[in-house]
């Protein structure tokens, strides 16, 4: 069956309200998961050619806590504040991070205090094993994406690296699942299927947002978070972890590296390039935005319909 259609008639074929989270149920214990990571490095390193290390998901956190980044925006616009990093990672120190934050938002930018248990430094912890099967699956995919960058020493830009990991979370799994654990496909498609909303929610909400003033903008915020909210009702742990934070242009700048280049992997892959191809654009993407970008659009562009 050609691979648009298959995902197009299994997306279409599941109701978010037919497919209750406990679908399929955690694995019975940690042993489970620590299988399934494996089984999954074993793909991604023997069938997709990722270049990983061997520290991948092999080591434990030293302190059971969810990891703690800070992102910040400017409250004008959607946009990082001059002479400002991507995010600062604080790691497990919440305390320190509550501070910058005080201090940034004092300053008059929007923040956010993300936290985690999923990053490129790939380390185990029992919140990560005790999520859902397609939870971690989409995790340990979507990490792929950073230390095969990290690794092959390649210079792309920020967003590439992240919509990239996006793609393999979404699609690399599903490959994944239907050769050695099809019981998942359904929890997959359903996972992938609420990401998706997700990004085309935020995406609109993106450019509805720029240049509003205050009071409109916190109008808009109640509206956003109400649909972000009831996309959340229906899907699993890990995301309503990821996702269940107010909504602010910090919010909305941190998801914005997930889907501003997602659509267009996707569309190259649903045209029929392999996931081994897939990975050789994102490997040899240009260093600079703008010309990653377009490169980008030229090669969906020239897609045959």
């Amino acid at each position: 069956m050609n691979r648009r259609i298959f995902f197009r008639n299994s997306i279409g074929f599941l109701s978010l309200a037919a497919l209750p989270n406990n679908l399929f149920s955690p694995p019975e214990n940690e042993k489970n998961s620590l299988k399934l990571i494996r089984e999954l490095r074993q793909f991604g390193e023997g069938e997709l050619g990722l270049n990983l290390n061997r520290k991948f998901y092999k080591r434990w956190l030293k302190q059971e806590q969810q990891l703690t980044y800070l992102y910040v925006s400017r409250a004008d616009s959607i946009l990082l504040p001059q002479d400002t990093p991507s995010f600062r990672y604080f790691g497990t120190d919440t305390a320190s991070a509550a501070i910058k934050a005080k201090e940034v938002t004092d300053e008059g930018f929007d923040t956010m205090l993300y936290k985690t248990s999923g990053t490129s430094a790939t380390l185990l912890t029992h919140h990560l094993l005790n999520y859902p099967p397609e939870a971690i699956m989409f995790i340990v995919m979507h990490e792929m994406s950073h230390v095969h960058r990290q690794r092959m020493k390649i210079k792309i830009p920020y967003q590439a690296e992240e919509s990239f990991g996006e793609f393999l979370g979404n699609y690399a799994t599903i490959e994944f699942a239907k050769k050695y654990h099809p019981e998942f496909i359904p929890a997959l498609l359903k996972q992938s299927q609420i990401q998706e909303n997700i990004y085309t929610l935020l995406s609109e909400a993106e450019i509805q947002l720029q240049g509003l003033d205050n009071e409109i903008k916190l109008k808009r915020y109640k509206e956003v978070q109400k649909a972000l909210n009831k996309l959340l009702e229906q899907a699993n742990p890990f995301q309503k972890d990821r996702y269940q934070y107010p909504v602010n242009h910090a919010y909305i700048l941190r998801n914005r590296f997930y889907y501003n280049w997602y659509p267009n992997f996707k569309k190259l892959y649903l045209s029929g390039n392999s996931m081994e191809e897939m990975i050789n654009i994102y490997s040899n993407l240009p260093e600079s935005e703008s010309e990653a970008s377009t490169y980008l659009k030229l090669k969906v562009k020239n897609l045959k319909p």
